[in-house]
């Protein structure tokens, strides 16, 4: 009989699939989870067909935007991209 707890998966079993989890076995992390490390940091999001640039803090990220802040004219906005609209992104390590 085969043991239940030896599956490969981590304790309580696959997270993915709607649970909240992000672990894809042999694909390692998602592109949300990604930017979910990045939040916080000074990024720079290309935007559109034209890849214009957008330079800010990370502030938030959904499933399907991100939201940037950044300075300008000394007046603080929020940006919310749309995942779709996004070419590239640049961060630091």
């Amino acid at each position: 009989m085969a043991d239940a707890t030896g599956t490969g998966y981590p304790p309580g079993g696959y997270p993915g699939g709607g649970m909240g989890g992000s672990y894809c076995p042999g694909y390692g992390m998602t592109f949300n989870d990604r930017l979910q490390s990045l939040v916080g940091k000074n990024i720079t999001v290309y935007v559109s067909e034209e890849s214009t640039p957008v330079t800010g803090m990370l502030h938030g990220v959904g499933s399907n935007y991100v939201e940037v802040h950044r300075m300008t004219n000394n007046i603080r906005e929020a940006l919310i991209i749309p995942m779709n609209a996004i070419t590239a992104i640049s961060a630091p390590l």
